[in-house]
């Protein structure tokens, strides 16, 4: 699931110079690294597009119409339904017959669901597209083929753009204590993002990866309830194994963001990013990426708190608190969930085969964080 723009909803982010200082990503994998080449052209892969709803009766009509009208001729469509109780199952059928629903017993969230419309699928390709997306008619292949003929390309998302134009998303990178930036969001789209470029991620809103690598990585964590960090995360253990990740040149795909995340979205992307840390920022030993974080909090929000307090200063107490009380109970939340999978990974490394180090990447003084 996408995380752009959601800045206005984050306090005390880092500045760019803290982004621009932090070096370049990975160090070297355990895996081999794929090799750089196309495949020969051939015949287009199958493409299965997957998916997932929840409560979305309401605005799932205009989404169905663009997927009726994809040009693509190799493509099935799969939908999970994450226990919707506005009738959104049955809006589904009628607006996309060919369409296979998988109505889950209880809502996983994005990934979970991600992960079940994956295990029906039969493409060559997986392309995960949100339900308040506007793909164009000719969507599919510009961004499928890439992953499924270059075999170093591990995933690829696109240009994401609001309703009246502006971008959202041009790929994204992570920064220092995992807030991540999405190239070029809130500018007027001039093609200045029209040119392929390796990026850190791309969000889950649009993106395509091989079905086999994707089983091969065991699909999106599941823990990033009820979603955001989960495409991060996916796309920092593709980089891993020496895949690259791509944001195409085309399509453009109008995202209209979050319709169904409503008010928990600060709250879910302040927990996601703690959970996020204590799996991928030092994998090796997590709880030293905790203690940074630990100690990143207090010097942003509790020591200021306390020298307002200790110093009898209601003004600056109050300020103190505003600042932080927005995101205050995903931080707090967040963290204890990252200190239990830090208790579970254990100080010996991440579990899986994934165990080098990441480390973040530059980003240009554009857009906003998650």
């Amino acid at each position: 699931m996408s995380i752009a723009a959601i800045g206005g909803y984050l306090v005390n982010e880092p500045s760019d110079a803290e982004f621009a200082h932090v070096g370049r990503t990975l160090v070297s994998s355990a895996h081999p690294q794929p090799a750089p080449h196309r495949m020969t052209p051939g015949p287009p892969p199958r493409v299965s597009l997957v998916t997932v709803t929840f409560n979305a009766a309401g605005f799932i009509s205009p989404f169905c119409e663009a997927v009726s009208r994809l040009s693509y001729p190799a493509l099935e469509v799969l939908i999970v339904d994450n226990a919707s109780h506005d009738g959104t199952a049955a809006v589904l059928r009628r607006a996309l017959p060919r369409a296979t629903v998988i109505e889950a017993r209880r809502n996983g969230g994005f990934a979970a669901g991600c992960n079940l419309g994956a295990a029906a699928a039969s493409g060559d390709v997986l392309f995960f597209l949100n339900p308040d997306t506007r793909p164009p008619p000719e969507a599919v292949e510009p961004l499928c083929r890439p992953v499924f003929e270059r075999r170093d390309v591990g995933a690829a998302g696109c240009k994401l753009v609001y309703p009246d134009g502006r971008l959202q998303s041009a790929g994204g990178v992570i920064g220092e204590h995992g807030f991540c930036r999405h190239r070029g969001q809130g500018e007027h789209d001039r093609g200045q993002y029209d040119s392929e470029a390796v990026v850190d991620y791309v969000p889950g809103a649009a993106l395509a990866i091989r079905r086999g690598v994707f089983r091969e990585l065991g699909g999106f964590h599941e823990g990033y309830f009820p979603g955001f960090y989960e495409d991060v995360e996916l796309c920092v253990r593709l980089r891993r194994r020496g895949y690259r990740v791509l944001c195409v040149a085309a399509p453009t795909i109008e995202h209209l963001e979050n319709q169904s995340i409503g008010p928990t979205l600060p709250y879910s992307v302040r927990r996601n990013r703690m959970l996020f840390l204590a799996r991928n920022a030092d994998p090796e030993h997590p709880y030293r990426a905790l203690g940074r974080e630990a100690s990143r909090l207090y010097r942003a929000h509790v020591r200021p708190l306390l020298a307002a307090l200790l110093g009898a200063h209601p003004w600056k107490l109050r300020d103190a608190w505003r600042d932080w009380r927005p995101a205050m109970p995903g931080d707090l939340a967040g963290f204890a969930l990252a200190l239990l999978a830090a208790r579970r990974t254990g100080p010996h490394g991440a579990p899986g085969p994934d165990r080098s180090r990441i480390l973040c990447s530059p980003a240009a003084p554009d857009g906003q964080d998650r």
